[in-house]
């Protein structure tokens, strides 16, 4: 008769493989990445307060201040109001990183996605593209519910799962210090607030950095 430690030994290494097997397929199998999911019925939600317009071949939600904007498609995109960063004192040509200007607006451009299909003008569709290509990016934020699109350089994207009942609706958040180092004055940044925040992710995980935050509620008082 079989040692009964090893019947024990050999069901739990059947079961540890199983395990392991499922949860490889959960993870390969885009029903059950729930974190995307929802990050992108969400986003329709937001959508819905903000109206994602086409701008060629890209989709535009912008702020209710007409001042910032998210850009997605084949690209991804962060776009400020020049006007009031130069206000601030900011002069783009002192900027190091990476930034465009077109048309009075700041640019950042992400390469976090490439191939994304834009050919379906359906403003969800193309975003749910965008997610699915660049799933490493996005991170939730399970202490204030939201989710954050992470486009380099320590600039991201953030929206709430729910933006009926969370104040923390829409959030652009930028690093600070290359802004400053072009001459901005944080304080003088019109809208915008400086806060310590604790990464979450990528190569400063664990860390406290500064961030300039630009947020925007759409709870129902």
């Amino acid at each position: 008769m079989m040692n009964k430690k090893l019947i024990c030994f050999i069901a739990a290494a059947v079961y540890a493989a199983l395990s392991i097997t499922i949860a490889f397929a959960l993870s390969a199998n885009e029903a059950f990445d729930v974190v995307a999911n929802y990050a992108i019925t969400s986003f329709e939600k937001l959508g819905e307060r903000t109206a994602p317009a086409s701008t060629g071949r890209l989709y535009e939600v912008r702020s209710p201040a007409e001042t910032e904007a998210f850009l997605y498609g084949e690209r991804v995109q962060l776009a400020f109001d020049l006007a009031a960063f130069a206000t601030a004192g900011f002069d783009p040509d002192k900027f190091e990183s990476e930034i465009t200007e077109e048309d009075g607006w700041l640019k950042i451009v992400s390469e976090m996605v490439e191939g994304v299909d834009t050919s379906n003008a359906d403003a969800l569709s193309v975003f749910e593209n965008v997610i699915r290509n660049g799933r490493s990016h996005l991170e939730y934020h399970m202490e204030h519910d939201l989710f954050e699109l992470h486009l380099g350089g320590g600039h991201t994207f953030r929206w709430a799962k729910d933006p009926q009942t969370n104040t923390r609706g829409m959030t652009f958040v930028l690093n600070p210090e290359p802004f400053i180092e072009a001459g901005l004055d944080p304080d003088q940044l019109e809208g915008w607030t400086q806060a310590d925040v604790t990464m979450m992710h990528g190569p400063q995980r664990g860390q406290t950095v500064p961030r300039l935050l630009r947020n925007y509620s759409f709870a129902a008082e």
